[in-house]
């Protein structure tokens, strides 16, 4: 029996405390049953860059070779990366001043290339060719036929590259485990992969010893000239699930592979009609049968590979996702583009909330194994399947209507929300588009928010990135011009996606989720009664029912995002039809790829051989003209994360009173100030120089600062940066628009002191920065941290039943808006403010005046998912807790009565 690495057990971690987002900071863990000998080791090897640097070593050769030195290869990396066609190339090589002053040892692009193709390389491409028979004659009255081309890898020897990459060794996981946030292990927390179901049940099926490589297919067929012809490409790419989705997500860290191009032919030698389309789903499914022919035998009886940690282990890759938008979906799963490819529900069914069975795969198969037969089964068509030879039903283990993994982008923000939820509701609303796009056009600014100057009506061309910022204000938007139903539905469906998009999850959290959806349904004939729809079956409507499943069994969503694959697009296709003479281009593509990769791997393993090269990660900001680089200010916590970031110079020295008052709108500044300086002295005496305020005091004004938000395992594990503005309006300068002031509200606390845990919102309150200033050094010791002035809100008590959020007003004293100067630490966060329009928009009301003139507002929880988790899930999370703990006590009550 071989040795078991890091054997799994049950055990159970203490819990430290608990995250801002409700979570444990460390969940409670359950691992593999130890019997198993999960991920066992079956000896030790060296890793490939081990290897490498061994015969490297042996041959002498140096650090950089086939290069003279690292400023060639730097050189070469750049020639290589930069874009520059191969003539160019040449050109740049062959000039004077590149010969005899840069003197590399490759003189023109031949010698260059050749130095590139002796770096190490991934699995070699190879190329099926076969010829297609149609059903259409020639002038000869012969078949016309049309010949094609698979170019593929290896998809055993790309999984060998990943597992045993030892830049991913820290980022690895070799088996499955299940995270509990209590300690019972009542409540279930699901994020990778591994913490899924599907890892757990499939590594149940397998001999002692085994590792489980989860294979993460995707495929899109996607254009390739930017403006015009009809050039495609088909690419298929491949992870595996023991790669942490943080590093599958970044395109940099190629933790994602290319292992083939499917053919894109129109089968013009088939007659146009249902005949055409049948041949190429048949002729796709024979491609991805012969592209994924090695993991047959790899899946049944396992393969032995060096993983990254330098240990042999038996890996049995098994198709465990597919990442896939709808109609490549139904091309996968054989069924018609108005069924659902994943359970056996009816096309006309599809608009109601019931979940039907998921469809098996044995017994699909056997369907369509009698309608070859002639037998014409009556759930041939209830499935809406087509006849085709499925690739998928040779693969060991695999279940290919579970692989469909949720698609946010084509799915959620295109189909369920702009292409249905936004068309429908403008035809429901009173004012219909164009009251819409007033409102938008009106919405106060935020760093985080996208302007539609414009309103939405307009934009042509849409994007995940214009669906993302209407989602931000579409349910603030529609206040008051849409009924009570409607409110409810949209409100429902923002909900559901901001919710799908968490990337850990509860079975807690995904309740929720489920119950946005069924309160969408409760209120969607809402759109029938405005004659706005019909019926609802509608397959991306019809989808949202299976999200909670599978973030149960394969992990939460943003593990198989389809922007991640339209983005590697861009890598693995259109840069290299670029580089291409546009004839033959795939081949050249392939042989572009080699040496991008080879480029990168070889930077990877000079990386890891030399680790004072490794470059830095972190990004560097631009700096503002006026304000040299930001200083980070009150460092504190576990990772010195700082308290606020703030200008190193303030942008605005010399501000006078005169001009914080008239300019900022500090309207009650020197008051305001002294009475801050009179509280922060404590009775104590203050200098001379804090004593006398008038109109010529001039202060140090800062024009912008950030707080950061803390770490959520809802929505990212690193704090995130919230830049907070107060800029007054700038008048135009030669080259330089004017541009409106911008003062962002804050959610702040108006007096320091403990708070209560269980709610996170405790002593908080909405206020507007009007000024960020540092007070002089004269004023005393005690003000080191610069202070602002804010204008105060109503407090947050009062939530709107049909929005969901908290309803506030300006804050007033005598008659007078009420503020104060509060040190910087004081704020937690920026937050934004939507207006309460009422029936219609006053149409004075713009985005740079809307804050001025409008008086009450709701507090957005949809600005940002950090947002939704602190106004809408804990909110929530904490309401239903306080119901419980209610019922709880009426019937300790009820008890008590019954007893006497």
């Amino acid at each position: 029996m071989p040795a078991a690495a890091n054997p799994f057990r049950v055990t159970v971690e203490e819990v430290e405390d608990i995250e801002p987002g409700g979570l444990p900071r460390r969940p409670f863990l359950g691992e593999f049953p130890e019997e198993f000998c999960v991920g066992a080791v079956f000896g030790k090897a060296k890793t490939s860059f081990e290897e490498l640097h061994h015969k490297r070593t042996e041959a002498g050769n140096g650090s950089y070779a086939p290069f003279e030195n690292r400023e060639e290869w730097e050189l070469a990396k750049w020639l290589m990366t930069s874009g520059l066609s191969q003539e160019a190339i040449d050109q740049y090589l062959t000039l004077p001043i590149t010969r005899d002053r840069t003197q590399v040892s490759f003189k023109n692009k031949y010698n260059f290339l050749k130095k590139i193709d002796s770096l190490p390389g991934g699995p070699e491409w190879v190329c099926d060719e076969w010829e297609i028979t149609g059903d259409v004659a020639d002038e000869d009255g012969k078949m016309k036929t049309e010949e094609i081309e698979l170019w593929r890898r290896n998809p055993v020897e790309c999984l060998r590259d990943l597992i045993g990459n030892p830049a991913f060794r820290e980022h690895l996981k070799y088996g499955p485990e299940k995270l509990f946030t209590d300690a019972e292990g009542k409540e279930r927390e699901y994020n990778e992969m591994w913490t899924g179901d599907w890892w757990w049940d499939v590594q149940s099926e397998l001999p002692q010893g085994s590792t489980v490589a989860p294979i993460i297919l995707a495929s899109d067929k996607t254009q390739l000239s930017r403006f015009s012809g009809d050039k495609q490409a088909w690419p298929v790419y491949l992870s595996i699930g023991n790669i942490s989705k943080e590093i599958r997500r970044q395109p940099s860290k190629r933790a994602t592979v290319l292992v083939g191009y499917i053919p894109v032919t129109k089968l013009e030698c088939f007659a146009k009609g249902p005949r055409r389309s049948l041949e190429s789903y048949r002729l796709f499914h024979e491609c991805m049968r012969t592209l994924l022919e090695p993991l047959i035998e790899a899946a049944n009886n396992g393969v032995e590979m060096v993983c990254a940690d330098g240990c042999v282990r038996r890996v049995h890759p098994i198709l465990a996702a597919y990442v896939a938008d709808h109609p490549e979906q139904c091309l996968i799963s054989g069924c018609q583009e108005n069924f659902c490819p994943k359970c056996a529900v009816h096309s006309s069914n599809l608009g109601e909330p019931v979940h039907s069975v998921m469809k098996e795969q044995s017994l699909v198969w056997e369907i369509v194994g009698e309608q070859v037969r002639g037998d014409k089964p009556k759930e041939f068509k209830d499935l809406g399947l087509r006849l085709i030879d499925p690739f998928w039903r040779d693969l060991p283990h695999c279940d290919i209507f579970s692989c469909f993994t949720p698609d946010l982008l084509h799915q959620l923000h295109k189909g369920v929300f702009k292409d249905h939820t936004v068309s429908w509701t403008t035809e429901c609303i009173d004012g219909g588009a164009d009251e819409l796009d007033r409102r938008f056009k009106a919405m106060p600014s935020h760093p985080a928010l996208r302007h539609f100057k414009k309103g939405i009506t307009l934009v042509t061309q849409w994007t995940g990135t214009e669906y993302k910022e209407m989602e931000k204000v579409f349910v603030g938007a529609i206040t008051g011009t849409a009924d009570a139903d409607t409110m409810r539905a949209v409100r429902a469906v923002l909900d559901f996606i901001y919710y799908a998009h968490f990337r850990s999850h509860t079975d807690e959290s995904l309740s929720y989720l489920e119950e946005a959806w069924a309160t969408f349904h409760q209120h969607k004939t809402v759109f029938m009664r405005h004659g706005v729809r019909e019926h609802f079956n509608i397959p991306k409507i019809h989808s949202a029912l299976h999200y909670a499943l599978s973030i149960r069994k394969l992990g939460t969503t943003d593990g198989y995002d389809t922007e991640h694959s339209e983005r590697l697009h861009i890598d693995y296709a259109k840069l290299g039809y670029a580089a291409s003479n546009k004839r033959a281009y795939i081949k050249q593509m392939t042989v572009w790829l080699n040496r991008q990769e080879a480029i990168h791997r070889f930077q990877a393993y000079l990386d890891w051989v030399e680790p004072v090269m490794a470059r830095s990660l972190c990004d560097t900001e631009e700096e503002e003209e006026e304000e040299d680089g930001m200083d980070v200010d009150g460092l504190e916590g576990a990772h010195d994360v700082p308290r606020y970031v703030v200008a190193k110079t303030p942008g605005l020295p010399g501000t006078s009173v005169h001009q914080l008052v008239h300019d900022f709108g500090c309207t009650d500044f020197v008051r305001t100030l002294e009475t801050f300086l009179r509280q922060a002295s404590r009775a104590r005496q203050l200098p001379v120089a804090a004593q006398v305020i008038h109109d010529r005091t001039r202060f140090a004004v800062y024009r912008r600062m950030a707080v950061y938000l803390p770490a959520l395992r809802q929505v990212a594990r690193t704090p995130l940066k919230d830049t907070i503005r107060a800029v007054p309006a700038q008048s135009a300068r030669p080259l330089r628009p004017a541009a409106p002031a911008r003062f962002d509200t804050v959610l702040a606390r108006e007096f320091p002191g403990e708070t209560d845990l269980s709610d996170p919102l405790d002593g908080l309150c909405v206020a507007r920065v009007r000024a960020i200033f540092r007070l002089p050094e004269a004023y005393g010791p005690r003000f080191k941290d610069p202070v602002t002035y804010v204008e105060w809100f109503t407090s947050l008590r009062q939530l709107d039943a049909e929005t969901g959020m908290f309803k506030i007003s300006k804050s007033t004293r005598n008659h007078r808006r009420r503020s104060s100067i509060i040190p910087i630490t004081q704020i937690i966060r920026s937050c934004h403010l939507i207006p309460v329009w009422g029936k219609a928009m006053d149409r004075t009301w713009n985005s740079r005046n809307v804050l001025d003139r409008c008086s009450r507002f709701f507090v957005n929880p949809y600005l940002r998912h950090h947002d939704f988790v602190l106004l809408r899930y804990l909110q929530e999370k904490r309401r239903k807790a306080s119901a419980a703990a209610s019922l709880q006590r009426q019937g300790a009550q009820r008890r008590r009565i019954y007893n006497v």
